[in-house]
């Protein structure tokens, strides 16, 4: 809820993240718009994107006053970074072309301080796109509005430093004018590297106008992304004739400047090739109208020659089938444990849990959708790369689901998310999902992925988990469990169990001289913050030595032998048990991964209890994605799922 603090407007991050939702289409889109937009006429550039955090909003909130005149602009924000200093103004002017532009501003500084320079540009969101963002976010005082940030290369790299460490940190700097004027002078120095590079081929451009080289003059001179083509050799023939004129084609072309051309490539009714001819014909028809260049173009379709040798055009891709990978799977009851009234019916639980799917559904995807009911019933949506289908048969007491969308990041890779809910024949009520991706097979890959890496469950399953309560086995909980005497029995047929998809980790420990469960063998393994990790999808239990050893006689274990006391078992659903001492704590070392970019690995070697830590549930989460469980819809041949 919106708060006043000396007539400052104040909203909560949990409610922004809650009111604010932006698909991921629009920034999409806008970023997609504005590199169409710079790719027609040739422009060096990259371009990124950004949607505005719950997390920053909140902060800026905070940091400013906010309100019916003074809005949040940059909800979206999408940063143009270009090669040439040149170019800045070109693209200021492309982008007035292009969106609908609420106003300008720049860094200010003074003659005596170089800071980097920006431009900032405010423009309203097309409409179209507009309608995509929930209704609640214009509100709570936030522009319809999106931010464009125009930089150099140079200074794009100094900036995020600047940023940080002289905007946000001018602490840094008080009582040291020295340091001040020292990076004062880097800034400089980028400064003129920037106005330097243009100097360079303007001035390379001139020498190779005076030696008659025509096609290196204008690659210099306008310093475009020209495809690869030469001058037709009629044009370097007329070229080379007027050479001696006053007023001769080469002049002309050279004395051309850059915005002219970009102006005319983009006045274009469609996109045309950009290379050394298209060039020469585009000034030609719109400045030169020299009728000997008009007719060889004419001859040659200069507009059209070369459109299927263009990269973007005539590239392959080969089309592979995609493969289905698993990051997580589940088949569990649900029995309503976390509810609030009890006992709970299995109506009431099928209810809770339809609602609970169907919201997330609605959360994730209904900016995409928003014919999308708000009540759960069937539906089903496609657009693009992006998939929605529910199957609701209340009366039944059935639900089937599936939602797909294309990975932003990774070219070729789809994430899914498929659930089966059912009340069964004795009234309870079970659910099946299957979490994971679809990707063509990267042969060439230098390295192979394993499930795994990306292990992660659905928010829905956190919910019904959390919120509503599953029992696999037995009750699925998040806190540290001590098995005593009289649990020995249930728990032993849990584990002979094979319909249980729920790993059961058994802690037996040794008593200490006050009587606690003793389990410095364990270093640090840390028992609690484990079991609050893979309660999930695993059950976390320690018990006493007595009542451990009980227990092993019980599943036909050797319960007598000295070492099977301090001791972790692992007994998996399928039947097999893992077990380690304490020597296998103490001997484990375990690369644990920081940070995943491509190909590119980060680790930390850790040993010892926290290393054991890291294996064990590294085990659990593989065997999750690697069980014979729910394979749900088969995503490869499906449009709608069966009712």
């Amino acid at each position: 809820m919106q708060k006043k603090e000396q007539d400052k407007v104040i909203f909560t991050k949990e409610e922004l993240s809650r009111r604010v939702k932006v698909p991921m289409i629009v920034e999409q889109d806008l970023k997609r718009i504005i590199s169409d937009r710079l790719e027609q006429c040739g422009l060096y550039y990259r371009v990124f994107s950004r949607i505005k955090t719950a997390t920053s909003m909140a902060h800026k909130f905070e940091q400013k006053e906010y309100g019916e005149q003074h809005k949040l602009q940059d909800l979206v924000g999408v940063r143009v970074n270009l090669y040439f200093d040149d170019d800045v103004d070109i693209c200021k002017y492309i982008m007035e072309q292009t969106f609908d532009l609420v106003g300008w501003s720049t860094s200010e500084r003074s003659n005596e301080e170089f800071k980097p320079t920006k431009l900032n540009g405010v423009f309203r969101l097309p409409k179209y796109l507009k309608a995509e963002i929930s209704s609640d976010t214009w509100e709570m005082f936030i522009d319809d509005t999106f931010e464009i940030q125009i930089k150099t290369m140079f200074f794009e790299g100094w900036h995020e430093i600047e940023h940080d460490m002289r905007y946000k940190g001018e602490e840094l700097w008080k009582d040291y004018d020295s340091f001040s004027r020292y990076l004062n002078s880097i800034l400089a120095t980028l400064e003129l590297c920037d106005k330097s590079m243009v100097t360079l081929f303007e001035d390379l451009g001139h020498a190779l106008y005076k030696s008659g080289r025509w096609s290196d003059m204008i690659r210099s001179h306008f310093r475009l992304k020209l495809e690869e083509a030469s001058l037709y050799p009629e044009v370097v023939a007329l070229l080379d004739e007027e050479r001696d004129l006053t007023d001769n084609l080469g002049k002309k072309l050279y004395k051309t400047n850059k915005k002219t051309l970009v102006e005319q490539l983009l006045k274009r009714s469609r996109r045309i090739p950009v290379n050394v001819n298209t060039v020469v014909a585009v000034l030609n028809d719109s400045l030169f109208h020299n009728g000997r260049l008009t007719a060889i173009f004419k001859e040659r379709d200069v507009y059209n020659d070369g459109r299927e040798e263009s990269v973007a055009e005539s590239r392959h891709y080969e089309l592979l089938p995609l493969t289905r990978h698993t990051a997580f799977q589940m088949c569990t009851e649900i029995d309503g444990n976390r509810l609030r009234e009890q006992p709970v019916g299995s109506r009431i639980i099928f209810e809770k849990v339809t609602e609970c799917i169907y919201r997330w559904i609605l959360s994730k995807y209904g900016g995409l959708f928003p014919e999308m009911p708000q009540e759960v019933t069937t539906f089903h949506a496609d657009i693009l790369a992006y998939h929605v289908t529910v199957n609701y048969d209340g009366a039944g007491g059935r639900m089937n689901m599936h939602v797909r969308h294309m990975d932003p990041e990774v070219g070729g890779r789809i994430w899914y998310s498929e659930a089966s809910l059912e009340i069964n024949g004795e009234d309870r009520v079970y659910l099946s999902l299957s979490n994971g991706y679809a990707e063509p097979e990267r042969i060439n890959a230098t390295v192979k992925e394993k499930s795994a890496m990306f292990f992660s469950y659905p928010g829905y399953y956190k919910g019904i988990v959390d919120n509503i309560g599953i029992v696999n086995g037995i009750i699925c909980q998040n806190r540290r469990r001590i098995i005593r005497e009289d649990c020995l029995d249930t728990l032993a047929e849990v584990l002979r169990d094979r319909g249980r998809m729920f790993p059961i980790v058994l802690i037996i420990s040794r008593e200490n001289e006050d009587g606690m469960m003793d389990e410095e063998w364990l270093g640090q393994f840390r028992v609690s913050d484990f079991t609050k990790t893979i309660w999930r999808y695993a059950h976390a239990l320690t018990c006493y030595e007595q009542a451990g050893r009980r227990l092993l006689k019980m599943m036909g274990m050797d319960g007598d032998a000295e070492d099977a006391v301090p001791r972790l078992y692992i007994f998996w659903p399928d039947g097999t048990v893992d077990d380690y001492g304490p020597t296998d704590v103490k001997n484990c070392s375990f690369g644990r991964r920081l940070e995943t970019r491509g190909d590119a690995r980060t680790y930390d070697l850790v040993r010892g209890g926290q290393a054991f830590y890291h294996k064990i549930v590294t085990d659990l989460r593989d065997w999750n994605v690697s069980a014979d469980m729910w394979e749900g819809f088969k995503l490869e041949i499906m449009t709608e799922i069966p009712k």
